[in-house]
């Protein structure tokens, strides 16, 4: 199995299909995305995309976005990637929000096909 460690396969599937990436996963600093038409897994390590400062202590992921992601998961989508500005957007089309993150770390791996 190949593992990629470039933000910019997560970039091309944005670009030949952003309506196939499906948010699979939000913990901790982490976010999987799952693309259905490439059968691959973008597994990502955020940061906040702005800090306030003076406060460096809050949490990566808003309880907001984590409401979202709970109570609607399937209306929270990828709506923006930028790997020249390290810059991953998320929107939650029932909410009608976006949660800007810089992008740390992106591992991408082909999804593994369980034998039948």
């Amino acid at each position: 199995m190949a593992t990629f460690q470039s933000p910019a396969f997560l970039q091309q599937c944005f670009a030949m299909h952003r309506m196939d990436l499906v948010v699979r996963q939000i913990k901790g600093q982490g976010i999987v995305i799952r693309c259905r038409q490439c059968s691959i897994r973008h597994t990502l390590r955020v940061s906040a995309w702005k800090v306030p400062p003076g406060d460096g202590h809050l949490p990566v992921l808003s309880e907001a976005l984590l409401a979202c992601a709970g109570e609607h998961p399937k209306a929270v989508t990828v709506h923006q990637v930028d790997v020249v500005r390290d810059y991953i957007d998320l929107a939650c089309g029932q909410c009608r929000t976006t949660h800007p993150f810089r992008l740390v770390e992106c591992v991408t791996r082909p999804i593994e096909e369980r034998p039948r």
